[in-house]
């Protein structure tokens, strides 16, 4: 057997027991094993491969560096091959926190409202904004309450109906007078945050009690001793797939699909749950997510 396949049985056979100690151990258990497994590939990889040239190099490495022939490739490196650089350069993704999440979906909500409605930007911002902490606080989709202020105002603070009804949600406000007494009484019915505020609460409680998205806004639009709601939830809930087109970032496709008539279908599965926050806003992480304007009710949210 010749010295270059001496060194090179030596050199497997010396990566093998490596890989077969680190068998016993449970993988990755700590810093030793990982370098031992490390070792064993640079071993088995680099210097196997390099058994002839490291005994020629050990017998006149003047010869070796005054050689003219082709280069061979530098042996890998360790660090190359170690986990922690592998986790930290090739397994970790960009994943979104849900501050980060629901930023975009703030920012691209406020956008296609301010298009489509034609709305100041800031104000639009201002109304998402408040959408979306009056969701949390009551653990109701965002998306749904936008819907809900697009059908009934608009996003207009200040319309009103000739039946009482006032604000961006139109609440009837002297009916739920003590609910705006946190916010310095009725005077504050066409602010955005009492507004929104209010409106959501009265939604949440309809929820809760009807059990359906459909239940509860047949209720908040006053038609819940009729049977049927003149087609509102189609609307609201039509619109909230606009803005949930929207809120993933394609703003304008959203546009296009609001300007064409409603195709939201009768048979939509149903339920409190998909009126939640958390619901929504984890469908929304999941996606990485991705009607015609109508102004305020004269006649309707009678119970609101």
């Amino acid at each position: 057997m010749t010295k270059n396949q001496q060194f090179k049985k030596q050199t497997h056979r010396g990566a093998f027991s490596v890989l077969r100690a680190c068998k016993e151990e449970p993988v990755f258990k700590g810093k030793k094993v990982a370098a031992s497994l490390t070792l064993a590939l640079v071993v088995l990889l680099g210097l196997g491969s390099l058994g002839s040239q490291s005994a020629l190099a050990v017998s006149s490495p003047k010869v070796a560096a005054d050689s003219k022939g082709p280069q061979t490739e530098p042996p890998l490196k360790v660090k190359s091959l170690s986990y922690s650089n592998f986790e930290r350069e090739d397994l970790t993704k960009p994943f979104e926190t849900e501050e980060q999440v629901i930023d975009r979906m703030e920012t691209n909500a406020a956008r296609f409202i301010s298009e489509h409605y034609r709305v100041d930007r800031e104000d639009a911002s201002e109304i998402v904004e408040q959408a979306f902490i009056s969701g949390k606080n009551h653990d109701v989709d965002p998306l749904l309450i936008l819907a809900v202020i697009a059908t009934e105002s608009s996003f207009d603070p200040k319309a009103g109906s000739s039946v009482g009804a006032k604000g961006l949600m139109q609440v009837h406000a002297k009916v739920h007078a003590k609910r705006f007494k946190e916010f310095g009484g009725l005077k504050a019915v066409h602010e955005v945050e009492a507004g929104i505020e209010v409106g959501t609460q009265i939604l949440k409680e309809y929820l809760n009690k009807t059990g359906s998205l459909k239940g509860a806004l047949k209720y908040y639009v006053g038609a819940a001793k009729h049977s049927h709601d003149g087609g509102y939830s189609r609307k609201v809930l039509s619109m909230r797939n606009h803005l949930r087109l929207a809120a993933s970032g394609q703003v304008e496709a959203a546009k296009i699909q609001a300007r064409a008539p409603s195709k939201f279908p009768e048979n939509y599965r149903d339920g409190p749950v998909f009126a939640t926050y958390g619901a929504n806003l984890a469908r929304a992480i999941t996606e990485g997510y991705k009607t015609t304007q109508t102004s305020g009710s004269a006649d309707g949210n009678g119970s609101a």
